[in-house]
């Protein structure tokens, strides 16, 4: 049914959550896991300098992010690997789950305030529009 599983993941709670579920699930399943974490770098930014000093410090806080998945995942039998990118996270999860045919998709609930939601849009709704696959939303 499932065998390759992309996990958005960042630091907030709801992301743990469905890092958690989706390792189980993935377990459950023998599936592959990919956590993938999305940065987003300032688009005010003036200087390319600005650009890359946002990135670096961007790539140091999700490498330690991503020290989570290696906490939950040891002693399991589950194929896990890690991966950080740059850009709209929704647009990135989507092409990533298509680059690396993926089956299923797992994300949290957004973080952002009811209005925000409602004005721009989750990063999950996005991504349930234009995903490849199917997508489970953990709350």
């Amino acid at each position: 049914m499932f065998k390759k599983i992309l996990i958005g993941y960042d630091d907030f709670e709801g992301s743990l959550l469905a890092l958690e579920k989706g390792l189980g699930l993935a377990e459950t399943l023998g599936a592959e896991v990919l956590v993938i974490s999305v940065a987003q770098v300032p688009e005010y930014a003036e200087m390319i300098s600005e650009v890359e000093e946002a990135k670096e410090q961007a790539l140091k806080y999700y490498k330690e992010v991503l020290e989570d998945v290696e906490r939950l995942t040891k002693g399991k039998s589950i194929k896990v690997s890690t991966l950080i990118k740059f850009g709209k996270p929704a647009e990135v999860i989507v092409d990533v789950a298509e680059e690396k045919e993926v089956d299923l998709i797992i994300l949290g609930p957004s973080k952002h305030s009811y209005v925000r939601r409602r004005v721009l849009g989750s990063t999950a709704d996005k991504v349930v529009e234009k995903a490849p696959c199917s997508v489970l939303i953990i709350k």
